[in-house]
């Protein structure tokens, strides 16, 4: 990430003996953290998407969930969605002690001198920089800071109840203010009848969670399972009515294990990590959850009818069929037979363990 790292040799080059306390909105984990984390007596990195963050705790970073008090120095790297990263921006400026400086690093290929004319706007004053094809633009704040423009920007940025779906979500969240249409055709296609105990994997907001819980009423566990911090946060409120039979999973469902013996799954995988494309993470979570499931256990998909996860079934040894094609998207159904990897809980251990169920 160019940006990022670009950002990171600019705040080490403009550094001072008087940044003790530093903090980092949407920080990734880089060398240079390393050498910013020795110049300043306190470093606090914000990461809600869940592989970012443990990233950054391998590096042995604090990783609070919010910021709190004031900050000599805060770097910021936007998301891909404008709201959000405003409300970063704005809420930013309020955390900074008088005089101190935000600085930003931006592709400008997403959206660079948007956001630097933004931060002009809300707080009166901007350097920048380019090279790279991105810039870095700061800005102190100063008797020019526009505490209502931010005011603004913080509250547009908040979860809330969408009109046109009924239900919580917040900028920066997939379709967060509207149903998809791959998550609308997967609810058309799902049967009526599931029960037992089931997984909505990357669950988002919340979407299909709550529209089966509400219909289907022999679901006796739902387990949610999302690597985005803020949006597993909206779904837990989605389903709030039904909180006795459901389970949030903050995790990385490419790398770590997920609850094991599954009667069904379903799933709309995402195919981008930030700002690019990655549908190697889509085959990877596809993979992992065919371990999670029993024998004879169903998982229920929708995805971008290009996109290859048949050979990721087929290595996994499920059986599976496209139920429909339509509007661009496919539903996959696969179902797990005799011989097929699951997981299985060790006692005293932290991890699933991978067994083999050959009955």
């Amino acid at each position: 990430m160019p940006a990022t790292q670009l950002l990171y040799q600019a705040t080490l080059d403009s550094l001072h003996d008087n940044t003790t306390r530093a903090a980092i909105i949407n920080g990734h984990a880089d060398p240079l953290l390393k050498e910013i984390g020795r110049q300043c007596a306190q470093l606090t990195i914000l990461q809600h998407f869940k592989p970012l963050h443990d990233e950054l705790l391998r590096l042995n970073f604090s990783c609070p969930h919010n910021l709190e008090g004031e900050f000599d120095l805060i770097l910021l790297t936007p998301s891909k969605n404008k709201q959000q990263t405003l409300g970063w921006m704005a809420g930013a400026m309020h955390h900074l002690a008088d005089d101190a400086r935000l600085m930003i690093g931006c592709a400008n290929r997403h959206g660079a001198k948007s956001y630097e004319a933004a931060l002009k706007k809300l707080a009166g004053n901007t350097r920048s920089s380019s090279k790279s094809k991105c810039r870095i633009f700061s800005a102190r704040k100063s008797s020019s800071f526009n505490t209502e423009l931010a005011r603004q920007w913080i509250n547009e940025a908040q979860p809330r109840r969408v009109e046109s779906h009924g239900l919580v979500s917040q900028p920066g969240l997939f379709s967060w203010e509207k149903v998809d249409t791959g998550s609308q055709l997967l609810l058309t296609y799902l049967p009526a009848d599931l029960h037992g105990r089931g997984m909505d994997l990357c669950c988002g907001y919340g979407l299909l969670s709550e529209r089966l819980l509400k219909t289907s009423p022999d679901i006796e566990t739902l387990h949610l399972a999302d690597a985005d911090r803020l949006a597993l946060a909206c779904a837990k409120q989605n389903t709030m009515p039904w909180q006795d039979r459901v389970v949030a999973h903050w995790l990385d469902a490419v790398t770590e294990p997920l609850p094991p013996k599954l009667d069904w799954i379903v799933c709309n995988p995402p195919f981008h990590t930030g700002q690019d494309q990655d549908i190697a993470s889509g085959q990877s979570i596809i993979a992992n959850s065919c371990k999670s499931l029993k024998r004879g256990g169903r998982l229920y998909m929708v995805a971008n009818r290009k996109l290859p996860y048949e050979a990721t079934l087929d290595r996994m040894l499920m059986n599976h069929r496209t139920v429909v094609q339509e509007q661009g998207f496919k539903i996959i159904e696969a179902t797990k037979g005799a011989g097929q990897s699951t997981w299985q809980r060790t006692a005293g251990t932290e991890g699933w363990d991978y067994d083999y169920d050959r009955k």
